[in-house]
């Protein structure tokens, strides 16, 4: 199998893992709110989900349903760079690679500055420059257990995050439609908010990590023709 071949197979597998993932989080948000605006409290059991799904109203099962569709297409709909400014919480420059020399380089001590400066001479200070020449390293490395790991968790994160962020808007409006009253309304969309800054939190950490791997193994690759 070619370097090429073998490079699409493992994110073909990425892909597909993280769907099921994405479709996980996607019910397990779908399910409490219909707990939310039908029971008003999250069901304990499928027992508990079998007493109150009858008394789902048409009205709320068209809004059950249309939310989670429409979150997937307005994720689908978000480019890379919108769904790194969810995660980075930055309007310019988003991409964690943006930041890999001026900012992260020497976060990591299986890095070594002077190794990868001997192969590479200076490296770039402005943003975009530093993301290119950090994902040529990624092209040469991505095949890599340990990159093609913390890659798959990096845009697993990633898009949880812009689901997340989508459901922080689209189910409180939900409820709203459902004609909660207001203090559930605010704590739902509180609880919301928190789940999206909380994965949002866990998918920067992921980036940064992401950005480190693929850093680590160029520069190991460095010491081994230099020796």
């Amino acid at each position: 199998m070619t370097k090429k071949a073998e490079g699409t197979k493992h994110e073909g597998d990425l892909k597909g893992r993280n769907a099921l993932y994405l479709w996980s989080f996607v019910a397990v948000n779908l399910t409490v709110f219909l707990s939310v605006t039908v029971g008003r409290s999250f069901p304990g059991s499928l027992r508990s989900i079998g007493q109150w799904w009858p008394q789902v109203s048409a009205k709320n099962g068209i809004i059950a349903v249309f939310i989670p569709i429409a979150v997937i297409v307005l994720a689908g709909l978000l480019s890379d760079a919108s769904k790194a400014r969810l995660v980075f919480w930055r309007w310019h420059d988003p991409l964690p690679g943006c930041r890999a020399f001026s900012n992260l380089l020497e976060r990591d001590p299986r890095i070594d500055v002077k190794v990868l400066t001997s192969k590479h001479g200076k490296f770039p200070r402005s943003p975009s420059a530093q993301n290119a020449l950090w994902y040529r390293f990624y092209r040469e490395h991505k095949t890599k257990p340990m990159v093609w790991y913390a890659h798959r968790v990096y845009l697993l994160t990633r898009d949880l995050a812009a689901v997340a962020a989508c459901f922080a808007v689209l189910f409180p409006l939900g409820a709203v439609a459902a004609r909660l009253d207001w203090r559930t309304v605010s704590f739902y969309a509180a609880a919301l908010i928190v789940q999206y800054a909380i994965i949002a939190t866990a998918a920067r950490n992921y980036g940064y990590s992401f950005v480190l791997d693929v850093l680590s193994e160029e520069c190991a690759t460095c010491r081994t023709t230099s020796a």
